[in-house]
Protein backbone atom coordinates (compact mmCIF):
# COMPACT_ATOMS: atom_id res chain seq x y z
CA UNK A 1 0.00 0.00 0.00
CA UNK A 2 1.42 3.48 -0.76
CA UNK A 3 1.89 5.83 1.88
CA UNK A 4 1.59 9.28 1.76
CA UNK A 5 4.62 11.59 1.46
CA UNK A 6 4.92 14.38 4.24
CA UNK A 7 7.52 17.39 4.61
CA UNK A 8 9.98 15.13 5.88
CA UNK A 9 9.73 11.93 4.36
CA UNK A 10 9.53 10.80 0.59
CA UNK A 11 8.10 7.81 -0.88
CA UNK A 12 9.70 5.76 -3.36
CA UNK A 13 8.08 2.53 -5.04
CA UNK A 14 10.35 -0.61 -6.09
CA UNK A 15 9.38 -2.17 -9.35
CA UNK A 16 10.76 -5.65 -10.73
CA UNK A 17 13.26 -6.45 -7.69
CA UNK A 18 13.35 -9.95 -6.49
CA UNK A 19 13.33 -9.85 -2.51
CA UNK A 20 17.18 -10.26 -1.99
CA UNK A 21 17.41 -7.29 -4.45
CA UNK A 22 14.60 -5.83 -2.38
CA UNK A 23 16.32 -6.22 0.61
CA UNK A 24 19.70 -4.61 -0.92
CA UNK A 25 17.56 -1.71 -2.04
CA UNK A 26 16.17 -0.78 1.39
CA UNK A 27 19.49 -0.68 2.76
CA UNK A 28 21.01 1.60 0.55
CA UNK A 29 18.08 4.02 0.85
CA UNK A 30 18.42 4.11 4.79
CA UNK A 31 20.57 7.35 4.75
CA UNK A 32 17.52 8.84 2.90
CA UNK A 33 14.40 10.13 5.03
CA UNK A 34 12.45 7.79 2.71
CA UNK A 35 9.58 5.40 2.79
CA UNK A 36 10.28 2.45 0.17
CA UNK A 37 6.34 0.90 -0.13
CA UNK A 38 6.16 -2.56 -1.36
CA UNK A 39 6.98 -2.40 -4.42
CA UNK A 40 5.61 -3.60 -7.81
CA UNK A 41 6.48 -7.33 -9.31
CA UNK A 42 5.85 -6.30 -12.59
CA UNK A 43 5.30 -3.29 -14.99
CA UNK A 44 1.70 -3.89 -15.27
CA UNK A 45 1.54 -3.48 -11.19
CA UNK A 46 3.87 -0.67 -11.19
CA UNK A 47 1.98 1.57 -13.83
CA UNK A 48 -1.92 0.15 -11.85
CA UNK A 49 0.13 1.79 -8.41
CA UNK A 50 1.67 5.03 -10.26
CA UNK A 51 -2.13 5.51 -12.13
CA UNK A 52 -3.60 5.86 -8.61
CA UNK A 53 -1.26 7.74 -6.45
CA UNK A 54 1.58 9.63 -6.58
CA UNK A 55 5.37 8.32 -5.57
CA UNK A 56 8.34 10.54 -5.37
CA UNK A 57 10.47 7.96 -7.07
CA UNK A 58 10.80 4.86 -8.66
CA UNK A 59 13.50 2.45 -8.62
CA UNK A 60 13.58 0.03 -11.67
CA UNK A 61 15.34 -3.15 -11.91
CA UNK A 62 16.40 -3.01 -15.42
CA UNK A 63 15.54 -4.91 -17.88
CA UNK A 64 11.88 -4.52 -16.67
CA UNK A 65 10.09 -8.13 -17.05
CA UNK A 66 6.97 -8.46 -19.30
CA UNK A 67 7.43 -4.99 -21.40
CA UNK A 68 9.91 -2.67 -23.44
CA UNK A 69 11.11 -0.38 -20.84
CA UNK A 70 9.90 2.15 -23.28
CA UNK A 71 6.11 0.78 -22.99
CA UNK A 72 6.46 1.43 -19.14
CA UNK A 73 8.14 5.02 -19.18
CA UNK A 74 5.61 6.35 -22.03
CA UNK A 75 2.97 4.89 -19.55
CA UNK A 76 4.42 6.60 -16.61
CA UNK A 77 4.91 10.04 -17.98
CA UNK A 78 1.32 10.06 -19.76
CA UNK A 79 -0.66 13.26 -18.70
CA UNK A 80 -2.96 12.20 -16.55
CA UNK A 81 -0.43 10.07 -14.35
CA UNK A 82 0.07 10.91 -10.97
CA UNK A 83 3.85 9.83 -11.47
CA UNK A 84 4.59 11.56 -14.60
CA UNK A 85 6.90 13.83 -12.77
CA UNK A 86 8.35 11.27 -10.69
CA UNK A 87 12.15 10.70 -10.37
CA UNK A 88 12.67 7.40 -11.91
CA UNK A 89 16.32 5.66 -11.68
CA UNK A 90 17.12 2.35 -13.20
CA UNK A 91 18.94 -0.17 -11.12
CA UNK A 92 21.38 -2.34 -13.67
CA UNK A 93 23.96 -4.79 -13.59
CA UNK A 94 27.38 -3.25 -14.87
CA UNK A 95 26.88 -5.41 -18.27
CA UNK A 96 23.73 -3.62 -19.04
CA UNK A 97 24.82 -0.13 -18.25
CA UNK A 98 25.37 1.39 -21.48
CA UNK A 99 21.54 -0.17 -22.52
CA UNK A 100 20.07 1.33 -19.66
CA UNK A 101 21.35 4.78 -20.11
CA UNK A 102 20.02 4.49 -23.90
CA UNK A 103 16.30 5.62 -21.37
CA UNK A 104 17.99 8.48 -19.20
CA UNK A 105 16.28 11.76 -20.32
CA UNK A 106 13.95 9.92 -22.05
CA UNK A 107 11.12 8.88 -19.43
CA UNK A 108 14.23 7.70 -16.79
CA UNK A 109 16.46 10.12 -14.85
CA UNK A 110 19.35 8.24 -14.12
CA UNK A 111 20.83 5.02 -14.07
CA UNK A 112 23.04 3.64 -10.95
CA UNK A 113 24.33 -0.35 -11.45
CA UNK A 114 24.46 -2.86 -8.53
CA UNK A 115 28.05 -2.82 -8.20
CA UNK A 116 27.48 0.69 -6.98
CA UNK A 117 24.16 1.15 -5.70
CA UNK A 118 25.25 0.90 -1.86
CA UNK A 119 27.56 3.66 -2.36
CA UNK A 120 25.34 5.79 -4.85
CA UNK A 121 21.67 5.63 -4.92
CA UNK A 122 20.62 7.27 -1.56
CA UNK A 123 22.82 10.35 -3.00
CA UNK A 124 21.82 10.16 -6.67
CA UNK A 125 17.90 10.38 -5.36
CA UNK A 126 18.91 12.89 -2.83
CA UNK A 127 19.69 15.34 -5.62
CA UNK A 128 16.59 14.42 -7.41
CA UNK A 129 14.70 15.30 -4.87
CA UNK A 130 16.08 18.67 -4.42
CA UNK A 131 15.49 19.46 -8.15
CA UNK A 132 12.09 20.66 -9.17
CA UNK A 133 10.62 18.16 -11.55
CA UNK A 134 10.88 18.94 -15.30
CA UNK A 135 8.08 19.40 -17.62
CA UNK A 136 8.44 18.56 -21.19
CA UNK A 137 7.04 21.24 -23.09
CA UNK A 138 8.99 22.24 -26.27
CA UNK A 139 9.14 25.77 -27.17
CA UNK A 140 11.41 28.30 -28.74
CA UNK A 141 14.57 29.77 -27.26
CA UNK A 142 17.20 32.07 -28.00
CA UNK A 143 20.26 32.47 -26.27
CA UNK A 144 23.61 34.11 -25.96
CA UNK A 145 27.13 33.78 -24.09
CA UNK A 146 27.33 36.32 -21.79
CA UNK A 147 30.67 37.14 -22.29
CA UNK A 148 30.98 37.15 -26.20
CA UNK A 149 31.53 40.57 -27.76
CA UNK A 150 30.59 41.12 -30.51
CA UNK A 151 27.21 39.47 -29.09
CA UNK A 152 25.90 36.09 -31.02
CA UNK A 153 22.65 34.94 -30.65
CA UNK A 154 21.34 31.51 -31.02
CA UNK A 155 18.09 29.99 -31.90
CA UNK A 156 17.43 26.78 -29.95
CA UNK A 157 14.36 24.86 -28.38
CA UNK A 158 13.54 24.13 -24.71
CA UNK A 159 13.21 20.30 -24.54
CA UNK A 160 12.32 20.64 -20.96
CA UNK A 161 11.77 23.16 -18.45
CA UNK A 162 11.17 22.89 -14.48
CA UNK A 163 11.06 25.99 -11.75
CA UNK A 164 15.03 25.84 -11.55
CA UNK A 165 16.07 24.88 -14.98
CA UNK A 166 15.46 23.62 -18.53
CA UNK A 167 17.02 21.27 -21.38
CA UNK A 168 17.85 22.78 -24.65
CA UNK A 169 18.41 21.44 -28.00
CA UNK A 170 20.93 23.23 -30.02
CA UNK A 171 23.17 22.84 -32.54
CA UNK A 172 26.78 23.16 -31.07
CA UNK A 173 27.66 22.57 -27.15
CA UNK A 174 28.86 24.80 -24.35
CA UNK A 175 31.27 24.32 -21.49
CA UNK A 176 29.39 23.46 -18.29
CA UNK A 177 29.93 26.75 -16.20
CA UNK A 178 29.41 29.04 -19.53
CA UNK A 179 26.32 31.65 -18.25
CA UNK A 180 23.91 31.74 -21.39
CA UNK A 181 21.20 35.04 -21.45
CA UNK A 182 18.14 33.11 -22.89
CA UNK A 183 15.09 33.99 -24.11
CA UNK A 184 12.17 31.73 -24.10
CA UNK A 185 8.90 32.67 -25.73
CA UNK A 186 5.60 31.00 -24.04
CA UNK A 187 2.51 29.49 -25.58
CA UNK A 188 0.20 32.26 -25.83
CA UNK A 189 2.29 34.77 -24.40
CA UNK A 190 3.36 37.98 -26.66
CA UNK A 191 6.35 38.71 -24.28
CA UNK A 192 9.06 36.94 -23.68
CA UNK A 193 10.66 35.11 -20.44
CA UNK A 194 14.25 36.87 -20.23
CA UNK A 195 16.76 35.80 -17.94
CA UNK A 196 20.32 34.41 -17.35
CA UNK A 197 21.25 30.61 -16.50
CA UNK A 198 24.36 28.79 -15.82
CA UNK A 199 25.38 25.67 -18.06
CA UNK A 200 25.54 22.51 -15.78
CA UNK A 201 25.52 19.22 -18.47
CA UNK A 202 26.33 18.72 -21.87
CA UNK A 203 23.70 15.76 -23.41
CA UNK A 204 24.70 12.51 -23.45
CA UNK A 205 24.71 11.07 -27.16
CA UNK A 206 23.28 8.55 -28.02
CA UNK A 207 21.50 7.99 -24.27
CA UNK A 208 19.66 11.50 -25.50
CA UNK A 209 18.87 11.92 -29.10
CA UNK A 210 20.26 15.04 -29.70
CA UNK A 211 23.23 17.56 -29.05
CA UNK A 212 22.00 20.25 -26.51
CA UNK A 213 23.26 21.30 -23.09
CA UNK A 214 21.38 21.42 -18.93
CA UNK A 215 21.09 24.97 -17.58
CA UNK A 216 20.37 25.85 -14.31
CA UNK A 217 18.57 29.51 -13.83
CA UNK A 218 20.55 32.57 -12.29
CA UNK A 219 18.64 35.13 -12.89
CA UNK A 220 15.43 36.70 -14.28
CA UNK A 221 14.28 40.34 -15.50
CA UNK A 222 11.64 41.73 -13.50
CA UNK A 223 8.53 39.66 -13.21
CA UNK A 224 10.17 36.85 -15.26
CA UNK A 225 10.42 34.13 -13.12
CA UNK A 226 6.67 34.91 -11.32
CA UNK A 227 5.37 34.33 -15.06
CA UNK A 228 7.29 31.12 -15.55
CA UNK A 229 6.17 29.89 -11.88
CA UNK A 230 2.72 30.31 -12.99
CA UNK A 231 2.43 29.17 -16.20
CA UNK A 232 4.39 25.54 -15.15
CA UNK A 233 1.86 25.50 -12.51
CA UNK A 234 -1.00 25.77 -14.85
CA UNK A 235 0.83 23.17 -17.42
CA UNK A 236 1.73 20.75 -14.60
CA UNK A 237 -2.60 20.72 -13.28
Amino acid sequence: MQMDSSADWYTVLPVGFEPAGLERLRRALTPLQAVVTGGADDWSEAVELASIGHYDALAVAYPLRGAPMSTFLAALRKPDCPCRTSSVVLVAHERYRSEAEMYAGRGANRVVTWEEVELRLAEVLDRLFSTAPRLPLTIPSRIQVVADRPVKRVDCRTVNISTTGMLLDIPHTFRPGTVLAFELLLPGSHEPIRGRARVVRRTAEPSEPFSGVGVVFAAFDESNEGRLVSYLDRFAS
